[in-house]
């Protein structure tokens, strides 16, 4: 669950600090106070697209974090656990916006990418936007509501066999593309024999830039050489050698006196051997003479092709050795095609079988849910004022339909708003009201996504009123059952059934405007439900406030 949100700099917000329990919590204001500001935030730090618009005028950059108490096994914490990015239980998320240039992101303090961040807020937050009601006229929206009714390992027993067919279906593909275009065989032929012509080994292609770089500084190399040489033994002046010989002839006259020198004596002579071997390796290595210039030509011809070939094919030159053998695979399956052919089309066949079976028992699940749901829907569409409505949930299958992720249904939610009327697809008979009511039964009837422990509900209330306005507060208290929810809301019908009520109200001084967010305890509560429904200095109003509490 969510346990703070700390917001610096963000929109016209200076500074946030705010902490969460489990349950219920309302969130309310003015209109126009920035409410949905704190939705925004929690969006972006879970993964959603920014903009340097969000940041404060006159602030180079905003700073978000949230903190997450993780169930042990939750997702969530699996997820973490992946990553390696885990720590306890405990998950915290930062994200910071610069007013100019990209965003940047960390897991438990540990930098991230926003797309893990978008996979762990995955796990974490469902959110229903203050629009939720109008995707309801998707298809692909109404299934992913039934879907939640269905055993999940159904769902990604679907998605991963559609991704086996994915590949059986691009292999085969691919075979055929090489097979039926003759062009495409020449042209791998051709490709194969430039390889085969160059016949580059194993490591030569290192070995061949290191000779290159060696021939290429023959010149500094000699010269080192001769350095190296004047100075272990030069006739001209003082030397390494004459030294070390002088240093041998002084202590061996005394050696005999001391055993410390007889070691002094020993070291000095293994020296001397040491560097006689050295000057004699210096000679030989000086009179191998001048490097062949016709073999630092054949060396560079040989790198500039291997080049020239890796540039073509879009590896590094150290890789030609694998694509060669690529090649010849590729060309060995054409020469095999009857063979190659039959055993990617049973590949494939065999793929497409097991995505239809995964997909036809997910179709029987998915009927096996509809009927359900449907009635549970029915029942709370009666407690939001529509008592005549029913609704039924067709699932249409296309046995000869391409395999999709999602399997092999359409999922159509119709409703009957009238007795005597037929059930029609929701999004051509219901009224924006009617479709809101329905779009709100229906995300609290199919339950919270299966990865996320929290909800935030972003006005979805909207248009709702009086009774009708009871049963979203006790809908929306229900979702937060075992979890936590969170409600921006006008109504005080719903925000009486909080567990907890924080208020957002505007400020204007020295000719800034800021946000303050503070949670309200009782008599703070009746005031503001006051307010909500009216006044909040009526007696009535606050009458009417405080029954809202108790009941």
């Amino acid at each position: 669950m969510l346990r703070a949100l700390s917001i610096r700099n963000f929109a016209i917000i200076d500074r946030v600090d705010l902490e969460f329990a489990p349950g219920f919590c309302v969130i309310s204001g003015e209109t126009g106070a920035g409410k949905s500001i704190l939705i925004d935030a929690l969006g972006l730090l879970l993964g959603e697209r920014a903009s340097g618009s969000f940041v404060a005028a006159g602030q180079e950059q905003a700073d978000l974090s949230a903190e997450f108490e993780l169930a042990s096994g939750s997702d969530a914490l699996e997820w973490l656990r992946e990553q390696a990015l885990d720590e306890d239980q405990r998950l915290v998320l930062r994200r910071v916006l610069p007013a100019d240039g990209a965003s940047r992101a960390w897991i438990n303090g540990r930098s991230a990418t926003i797309r893990q961040l978008a996979e762990i807020g995955e796990k974490l937050v469902e959110i229903h936007g203050q629009h939720a009601h109008q995707l309801l006229a998707r298809p692909a929206v109404q299934r992913q509501l039934l879907d939640r009714r269905v055993d999940a390992a159904l769902l990604r027993q679907v998605a991963a066999t559609f991704t086996a067919w994915q590949s059986a279906d691009a292999a085969l593909r691919r075979f055929e593309q090489d097979c039926g275009d003759s062009a495409q065989t020449e042209l791998l032929r051709f490709q194969l024999g430039e390889l085969e012509t160059l016949d580059l080994q194993p490591g030569e292609y290192e070995s061949l830039a290191q000779e290159q770089e060696r021939l290429a500084r023959g010149d500094e190399i000699r010269d080192r050489l001769a350095t190296a040489q004047r100075a272990l033994d030069d006739d001209s002046g003082p030397s390494v050698r004459d030294l070390l010989l002088s240093a041998c002839s002084s202590i061996e006259r005394v050696a005999e006196l001391d055993t410390r020198l007889q070691e002094i004596a020993g070291l000095l002579d293994e020296a001397r051997i040491n560097i006689d071997e050295a000057v004699a390796a210096l000679e030989r290595a000086a009179d191998q003479g001048d490097a062949d210039p016709r073999e630092l030509q054949r060396i560079n011809r040989r790198l500039e092709k291997s080049v020239d070939l890796a540039r073509k094919h879009r590896v590094r030159p150290e890789d030609l050795l694998q694509l060669r053998t690529e090649l010849n695979r590729r060309l060995d399956d054409i020469d095999q095609q009857d063979e190659r052919r039959q055993k990617l089309g049973r590949e494939l066949e065999q793929a497409r079988a097991a995505w239809h079976q995964a997909a036809t028992a997910l179709g029987d699940a998915r009927r096996d849910a509809a009927s359900p749901l449907a009635d549970q829907v029915a029942k709370r569409l009666s407690a939001l004022g529509m008592d005549q409505a029913t609704v039924d949930i067709l699932i249409e299958t296309s046995g000869d339909q391409a395999p999709a992720a999602h399997g092999q249904d359409r999922v159509h939610i119709l409703l009957s708003a009238n007795p005597g009327q037929p059930p029609q697809p929701i999004q051509k008979v219901a009224s924006g009201g009617e479709l809101s009511r329905v779009s709100l039964a229906l995300m609290i009837s199919s339950g919270p996504q299966a990865l996320a422990p929290a909800r935030v509900f972003d006005e979805v209330d909207a248009g709702i009123g009086g009774e009708t306005a009871h049963a979203v507060g006790r809908f929306l208290r229900e979702a937060a059952n075992g979890t936590q929810a969170f409600c921006v809301t006008h109504l005080a019908q719903v925000a009486a059934r909080a567990d907890h009520h924080y208020r957002v109200e505007k400020i204007s001084a020295d000719g800034k405007t800021r946000i303050r967010v503070y949670p309200l305890d009782r008599a703070e509560r009746e005031r503001e439900l006051a307010r909500m429904l009216g006044n909040r200095d009526s007696a009535s109003s606050l009458a009417h406030a405080r029954e809202l509490l108790q009941g």
